[in-house]
């Protein structure tokens, strides 16, 4: 698979190893995530609409027989471990993008709590202390840079982030709270510096 950020942009070129023609895809899945060959990850919230859907269908037809705290391990392992996984990597899709996901998740907390359908969702997630989708990224990616600050994680990444405070000498905010920098290739393929995490000061 080419991974190409333009999709009116096409490649035709062939790749052969001894001869025999390797087939061009235009997503592959490895370790359980689709990665398409635009970085879109159309395929993989695709993939997650269908389970989620899976479990409002489930929720509905259990919630009757069960109490929330017993509902709530079956949300955690049916729901919330797809949501889960690997969202610090396909949730940047945006919000317009996983518009349909955040309808499908609200769907489950509804049919959870056995509520209205036009009934507001905020004061379900915090009957049930459960998070949007949108806190389960933050949460998850809050979770990535504390293992990268105290050196939890693979060196790779170490060359993809540098603390602010080795940016530069002035004592700003984000410097005194332990802030990181990352490198962002844009597409006119020059690297750009941005200050990473956003409220996610580390100490």
């Amino acid at each position: 698979m080419l991974i190409n950020s333009n999709s009116s942009q096409s490649c035709n070129f062939k790749v052969k190893i001894n001869d025999s023609e390797i087939k061009h895809t235009t997503c592959t899945k490895y370790l359980g995530v689709y990665i398409d060959q635009y970085l879109s990850w159309t395929e993989h919230k695709h993939n997650l609409e269908i389970k989620v859907s899976r479990s409002v269908a489930m929720f509905y037809r259990i919630r009757y027989h069960l109490s929330n705290n017993a509902l709530r391990p079956v949300y955690y392992s049916l729901t919330y471990s797809h949501l889960q996984y690997a969202i610090g990597v396909w949730d940047g899709a945006g919000k317009t993008a996983l518009k349909r996901l955040n309808v499908l998740h609200n769907k489950v907390l509804r049919a959870m709590t056995c509520s209205s359908y036009k009934s507001r969702v905020s004061p379900l997630y915090k009957k049930l202390n459960l998070l949007k989708i949108d806190d389960i990224y933050i949460l998850e990616i809050g979770k990535f840079m504390h293992r990268l600050h105290w050196g939890r994680i693979p060196v790779n990444f170490d060359q993809l982030f540098t603390p602010v405070s080795q940016a530069h000498s002035h004592a700003t905010r984000a410097a005194t709270r332990g802030g990181y920098i990352w490198q962002v290739a844009s597409t006119d393929k020059k690297i750009s510096e941005t200050p990473w995490p956003k409220n996610l000061g580390l100490h």
